[in-house]
């Protein structure tokens, strides 16, 4: 049985090869909320869908093919696994998709529909282990399989709102509906309250005294209580083999400490399957009494010296950075920020661009050592944005090569107008058709048609001609959006070329004024260990890439002075 790995990078030798050996693709899908729910799991699907592939039609293991999809919702659209599964069935490979129960493909009627078109489409069948055979040219088939996309996407909105309801009721009489973890408690699942957990809670006071009052008269920051706890041995939370300054300052941070937990401070929205989290107004929290470590008084004294800390350390401004906020490290792909500066014998400081999983203070526990993501060099912010605007001045000093690569994209684009007239024409013929449909009922009740099986047999198929219009127009309509918003970028930049140009010219330019031309005309700046790519808006299917070793080098002889390993 070949289980696929990874997505649609296949060869067409490779596709060619798996047409004869594959007869059906299993699709396996798990959520951790169906899980819960249901008792789902990949393996047991997988395992009643090989039953019923050998069974049914007797394949054996070698004929069938495997997608696993953990973790996603039944209602993203972009779902890796689907796509896959999609991709193979339409160039030829398997001839059936076999599926535990229709809500595995979706708990969304819509995308249900859409997918079982795009698999009837191919010349494929669809199977369900749990449901009887869906035959698309049967009205009473598609009439039962619509009717349980519709129940699941029901159950799911029904499940999703009785669970709210109960958790707001649980946190309104003073429990917590459900925690993963904080630092100094342990959830009492049985009371459903938190109750302090005596060894975090230890390390949390010291982490606090020191903070406040330091070791041994030595003042104590973030990084040296992460380096200390870590160095004493002390376990990190959850279990890890890391303390981190970060998570020292987030602990430091919880006012719940002091007794108060606040439940509902944000709320997961749905947007095409994708969970967002957004935070509500603090109005909207429920607060709920927990024990207490430290006292109110303690808490505010912590904070105020950590903002007092906070506010002398914003020594080192990312302000005068000019590829800040788009430049990406080559070697991780974390963003890059303001490093630490280096001073040079005569006073002159250096700065530098680092990445920032390189400065992320981390250590190991047991020993202490620090603990990098990400290694290798930093690099000079000089000599960077020298680069960067050099080669942008150098391009807006012949706009007309610009504006000519814009013309170009955009006639690429005028598939907007092509867009248009298609959406409009299958508007259109949805409009004739629907027409023709009332025809056909009028006859009916004229009594020109005598039966209501000629009338079904008349109107069936024109609502799926209506139906399958329906979600062309949709596809159309998401293609005329991406269109029109790369269309309307390109715009921008062109209308604003020979303005810039006359601020270009001027002799003397505000600093934000050049990082506003970079925003402008730059999309991304990514620095590699000895290379700077730079990817133009207008012109995106490029990268200008050089190297730092050669003439084309943006690294200068001083750049051995003050360099960052």
């Amino acid at each position: 049985m070949m289980t696929a790995i990874g997505g649609n990078n296949y060869t067409r030798n490779e596709l060619l090869a798996l047409i004869p050996k594959i007869e059906a693709i299993i699709y396996a899908r798990v959520s951790t909320a169906d899980q819960a729910k249901h008792g789902y799991s990949l393996e047991s699907q997988v395992e009643r869908c090989v039953e019923l592939a050998n069974k049914k039609f007797g394949y054996n293991e070698g004929q069938i093919m495997v997608i696993t999809e953990p973790g996603e919702s039944g209602d993203n659209p972009d779902r890796p696994g689907m796509n896959h599964a999609l991709f193979l069935l339409e160039n030829g490979v398997g001839k059936k998709i076999i599926m535990l129960h229709p809500d595995r493909m979706s708990r969304f009627l819509k995308l249900q529909n859409v997918i079982a078109d795009r698999v009837w489409g191919s010349g494929c069948d669809i199977e369900f282990v749990e449901t009887p055979e869906v035959d698309p040219n049967n009205p009473e088939s598609m009439l039962f399989f619509n009717l349980q996309g519709s129940i699941a996407q029901y159950n799911k909105a029904k499940i999703l709102a009785n669970s709210k309801r109960g958790r707001m009721t649980k946190a309104k009489n003073g429990k917590i509906p459900g925690l993963r973890r904080l630092y100094g408690y342990t959830f009492d699942k049985e009371l459903d309250t938190l109750v302090i957990n005596l060894t975090e809670s230890e390390i949390y006071l010291l982490m606090v005294d020191w903070y406040l009052n330091g070791n041994n008269g030595k003042e104590m920051t973030c990084s040296s209580i992460a380096r200390e706890l870590a160095t004493r041995g002390a376990p990190a939370p959850g279990g890890g083999d890391k303390w981190h300054q970060a998570v020292v300052s987030r602990i430091l941070r919880r006012e719940c400490y002091t007794g108060k937990f606040y439940y509902g401070r944000s709320e997961v929205k749905q947007t095409n399957g994708k969970k967002i989290q957004v935070p509500k107004p603090k109005e909207e929290w429920i607060c709920i009494s927990i024990p207490k470590i430290i006292d109110e008084d303690t808490y505010q004294a912590l904070q105020e010296k950590m903002t007092g800390r906070e506010k002398r350390a914003r020594g080192r401004q990312s302000d005068n950075y000019l590829v800040k906020g788009i430049a990406r490290c080559g070697r991780c792909g974390s963003a890059i920020i303001a490093g630490p500066p280096t001073t040079l014998k005569g006073g002159r400081k250096l700065r530098y661009y680092t990445c920032c999983q390189k400065t992320r203070k981390s250590f190991k526990v047991g020993t202490g050592e620090k603990v990098n993501v990400c290694y290798g060099r930093s690099w000079r912010q000089d000599v960077v944005d020298e680069y960067v605007w050099s080669f942008l001045e150098s391009h807006l000093n012949d706009p007309d090569a610009i504006i000519a690569d814009i013309i170009k994209q955009q006639q690429d684009i005028k598939k907007i107008d092509e867009l248009n007239k298609k959406k409009m024409g299958l508007e259109k013929t949805i409009s004739e058709k629907r027409e023709e449909e009332g025809r056909c009922l009028s006859l009916y009740i004229k009594g020109l048609i005598k039966s209501e099986e000629r009338l079904e047999s008349m109107v069936r198929p024109i609502q799926e001609q209506i139906q399958h219009l329906q979600e062309e127009v949709f596809y159309a309509d998401q293609a005329l959006q991406t269109a029109k918003t790369k269309y309307n970028e390109l715009q921008a930049i062109k209308d604003s070329i020979n303005e810039y140009r006359d601020i270009l010219e001027s002799e003397k330019m505000e600093f934000e004024t050049k990082r506003a031309f970079v925003r402008m005309f730059i999309s991304k700046v990514t620095l590699k260990e000895n290379q700077i790519e730079i990817v133009a808006k207008w012109k995106p299917d490029i990268k200008i890439e050089k190297a730092l070793n050669n003439q084309h080098s943006i690294v200068h002889h001083s750049q051995e002075h003050g360099g960052l390993p």
